[in-house]
């Protein structure tokens, strides 16, 4: 019933704004306010955007403030079944508590499976044993973020996660007036309105609430490559947005947050397939070398390329949105068991990897 009254409200609304007169939004094409042409045009200088357009997205805000789509439940019996700790340094492995050394974890990026802890010692392995003082804290990164459900397809109006807390401006372009309340990391938003200040995208997500780009991940759809089979699953995978979409053929079911592979390790484009899927296996590298890397146990691997990247979770950082990887595709674990079980019946989707935009230093701080 009140759902009812607020689009009634809406539709009455948008008719009122309809029929006043009033200064039209100054825009480029494809909806978006040119700004950088025209500091004056509504919405670049004021600190209220008129005009037709406006008033009706306003009504919308009213009714839609945010996107209605059902959030993945995070379980943490799965999220925390493992007691995950960094080696912060060098350490030597002991065959028992002050026993023989009978190893050595080097400099690197790597992970053990805690057991037992006695007396300042942990237990790494059978017969494995390091002192706790090497050791980070359990599951010190481990994330709860997790990706929505598309139960009728991508949402008309684009949506998005915020990527850090931020403060909106009340005009495109302007800092935040002191005060104004951060929308934290990871809240999910709609974009309204598109405005272009020096090149630079910035978007409106509530009333007088307008944010840069950059600090956001937005969720765009991409039609299927031809060579992706009709009526096959597949995941479109935006290394600038950083964004997962999981589709059914053309329709869309799901879409999340990710981490792609850094600049020295690129996640490779183009149309790939699953070969080989792991509930949960051992991941390493760079033996030897300053980026060795070790990780036990990642839950949920499936690997895509010859290049052994992998779309998999991530107990390790909490950083979905940014480039975090060494060319495999991190998911938060809730995510990962969602795609892993979504593709049991195709083991064999497809990845489609790809850019929707360009990365470019300078953004507005």
């Amino acid at each position: 019933m009140h759902g009812s009254l607020l689009k009634k409200l809406a539709a009455i609304a948008l008719l009122v704004a309809l029929l006043l007169p009033s200064a039209s939004l100054n825009a480029d094409s494809g909806g978006k306010l040119n700004c950088a042409a025209n500091r004056s045009a509504p919405g670049c200088a004021s600190p209220i955007v008129y005009g037709v357009e406006m008033r009706a997205i306003e009504a919308e805000m009213a009714v839609n403030p945010v996107p209605n789509l059902p959030r993945l439940p995070v379980d943490n019996r799965l999220l925390y079944r493992r007691p995950f700790r960094r080696v912060e340094k060098p350490t030597t492995i002991h065959d028992a508590p002050n026993g023989n050394v009978i190893g050595a974890y080097p400099e690197g990026f790597i992970f053990v499976v805690a057991g037992e802890a006695v007396d300042g010692w942990v237990q790494v392995g059978q017969n494995a044993w390091v002192q706790e003082s090497a050791l980070g804290p359990i599951n010190k990164a481990v994330s709860r973020f997790s990706g929505v459900l598309l139960p009728d397809g991508l949402p008309t109006r684009p949506f998005a996660w915020m990527l850090l807390d931020t403060r909106p401006s009340r005009t495109p372009g302007a800092k935040p007036v002191a005060g104004t309340p951060e929308i934290k990391r990871y809240t999910m938003v709609n974009i309204f309105a598109v405005a272009v200040v020096d090149t630079w995208e910035w978007y409106l997500i509530g009333p007088d609430q307008w944010v840069l780009q950059t600090r956001v991940a937005k969720v765009k759809p991409v039609a299927r490559p031809e060579s992706i089979p009709a009526g096959r699953k597949w995941f479109a995978v935006d290394l600038y947005e950083q964004t997962l979409i999981a589709y059914e053929g053309d329709k869309p079911v799901f879409a999340t947050l990710i981490s792609s592979g850094l600049p020295e390790w690129g996640t490779d484009e183009g149309v790939h397939q699953i070969f080989a899927r792991y509930e949960e296996t051992r991941m390493s590298g760079a033996e030897g070398k300053p980026q060795y890397w070790y990780l036990p146990l990642v839950p949920y691997v499936m690997y895509f390329n010859n290049s052994e990247q992998a779309l998999h979770g991530a107990y390790w950082h909490d950083g979905f949105g940014y480039r975090r990887s060494r060319g495999c595709i991190n998911l938060s674990i809730t995510d990962a068991k969602w795609i892993y079980e979504w593709t049991q019946d195709q083991p064999d989707a497809y990845v489609y990897v790809y850019h929707s935009g360009k990365y470019r230093p300078g953004a507005p701080q």
